[in-house]
């Protein structure tokens, strides 16, 4: 309706606020339905939570509650009209009205169970700076790495490596990553957040010249090899403190929304048919009457 335009909020047509009257006095009228000074203010403070703080001194002002007061009017208006055609009865606006609703209750739970309860004191932010040096290391290392697809073909190249064979002919002629298999494996330089956490963590692990266990990631089994490393200062706290305090207040907040689900559910009765599963989207062949279709025996054509 405009009302979230603060900026162009001037000149409104003049509607008479009770300003210092009665709870009970009518500021908004709109056929049978009546706005009080009571019901204004209350409606005035609930757009105050959506607006800017340097705004809410704006709010008070006579022009932007003559205005907020038109926006009122012209809300009723719409609302009462819209009652008349009965939309507020159809089934996808009281869907998706229970839907905010219940949002808005979840919301409010987990605020009060979780957000405004777990927290981490500024202590335990640099305790857990100083006794894990080594994520906060900016060292760089250089790697290679041989990625094949199963376990059982990374213990194969590792025992390659034992009998001699070279790590860069190995992976020239078996890596998966054709990129940096044509060099040999070499990955270049390797900085911390550059690479998925199972390889990096296991590559910041090796000395130079140390050759990993076969490494799991999403991509496959990784030999890694470290060929080289530049020792370089760790980044001071002050620089890490904000967003290791956003994460380990995230750690912790996510674990205690387990555990609080987890006690909630273990009090509950659950059922699951997964039989049921997938339910077919409506006007899917799976979700026409009749008789669902006979799969073939084994052997028969399809």
């Amino acid at each position: 309706m405009g009302w979230r335009q603060w900026g162009v909020l001037a000149g409104a047509t003049v509607l008479v606020a009770c300003a210092g009257g009665s709870d009970e006095q009518v500021v908004v009228r709109v056929n049978q339905t009546r706005v009080t000074v009571a019901e204004f203010r209350r409606r005035l403070d609930l757009e105050r939570e959506r607006v800017p703080v340097h705004l809410h001194a704006m709010m008070e002002s006579a022009d932007v509650q003559k205005r907020y007061a038109q926006d009122l009017v012209r809300r009723e208006i719409l609302l009462q009209e819209a009652a008349r055609r009965k939309i507020d009865g159809r089934p996808a606006v009281t869907d998706r009205v229970q839907q905010v609703k219940e949002q808005m209750i979840l919301q409010t739970l987990i605020r009060e169970e979780i957000s405004e309860k777990v927290q981490v004191p500024a202590a335990e932010v640099q305790a857990y700076y100083d006794g894990h040096p080594e994520e906060f290391s900016r060292d760089r290392l250089r790697a290679g790495h041989i990625l094949v697809q199963t376990e059982g073909e990374a213990q194969q190249v590792l025992e390659r490596l034992k009998g001699k064979e070279g790590f860069e002919a190995l992976a020239r002629r078996l890596s998966l990553d054709k990129v940096s298999g044509a060099k040999g494996g070499d990955l270049g330089t390797v900085e911390r957040g550059s690479m998925v956490a199972e390889f990096e963590k296991a590559a910041y692990a090796l000395k130079v010249g140390e050759v990993s266990v076969p490494v799991k990631t999403r991509f496959g089994y990784h030999i890694i090899r470290v060929t080289g490393r530049e020792q370089r200062p760790a980044a001071p706290f002050a620089e890490v403190r904000e967003g290791l305090t956003q994460r380990l207040v995230g750690e912790r907040q996510q674990a205690a929304f387990e555990a609080f689900v987890a006690g909630l559910k273990q009090q509950a009765t659950v059922e699951v048919r997964e039989e049921l599963l997938p339910v077919p989207a409506p006007g899917s062949p799976s979700a026409l009457p009749g008789p669902s279709p006979t799969p073939p025996a084994p052997g028969e054509a399809k």
